[in-house]
């Protein structure tokens, strides 16, 4: 498409896509990394390329992540979105909406456990219950950008796993790793396979990098 526009001398405008991982091990400041994985997930109600979407995390840590994550999702306002008071708003389409539940039904087929949310509100707009469920590497979840506020969440037994994990997409906007172990920090800047790599912090679309840290 790239090619073509500059042939004829075109402006044009490329969108990459994104299902951005956001790692999480047994180092991290855990409050700190669930505070900004629900915002990194909510962003623009979750229809930004950006916004973090895959989580995966060790499994030290995934109980105490995935409760935490799921009180804190439970706990936004939904709203309309020109009311300050609301954290979460409408997607932009009715179409968007059925596309969204369609992939979030196939990854429950596929195995996936719902932790909450996963489904049409009953409400005027467009609005989609937030949620969150644990994925296999069956999922539909695990190689697809879900637009919406959905998040799936992957266990792995460690560094290795969760690096495979991330890479093996045929995305690579961005990814956040959260670790205070100097060795993994090395790892994940040297392996991880994305357009932008930050570490115990993720990119704020709109204000540029934010970190609870």
């Amino acid at each position: 498409m790239g090619v073509g526009a500059a042939k004829r001398i075109k402006k044009v405008v490329l969108e990459l896509g994104g299902s951005d991982p956001f790692i999480v091990m047994p180092s991290a400041d855990l409050d700190a990394a669930v505070a900004t994985a629900v915002e990194a997930r909510v962003i623009n109600n979750g229809q930004s390329c950006i916004a973090a979407k895959r989580f995966i995390v060790a499994e030290q840590i995934a109980a105490e992540f995935e409760r935490k994550f799921v009180a804190r999702m439970e706990a936004l306002r939904v709203g309309d979105p020109f009311d300050d008071k609301t954290e979460l708003g409408p997607l932009a389409t009715a179409d968007a909406v059925t596309s969204l539940d369609a992939d979030v039904q196939k990854s429950v087929q596929a195995g996936a456990k719902l932790l909450t949310g996963g489904h049409p509100l009953k409400r005027p707009g467009n609005y989609y219950a937030r949620g969150s469920d644990r994925c296999s590497q069956d999922s539909p979840a695990y190689g697809e950008e879900f637009f919406g506020p959905v998040a799936s969440i992957f266990r792995v037994k460690d560094q290795d796993e969760a690096i495979r994990i991330a890479n093996d997409v045929r995305f690579g906007l961005g990814a956040s790793a959260w670790t205070n172990d100097d060795q993994e920090r090395e790892r994940f800047i040297n392996e991880l396979e994305s357009g932008m790599v930050s570490l115990t912090r993720w990119w704020r679309p709109t204000r540029g990098f934010h970190s609870e840290a």
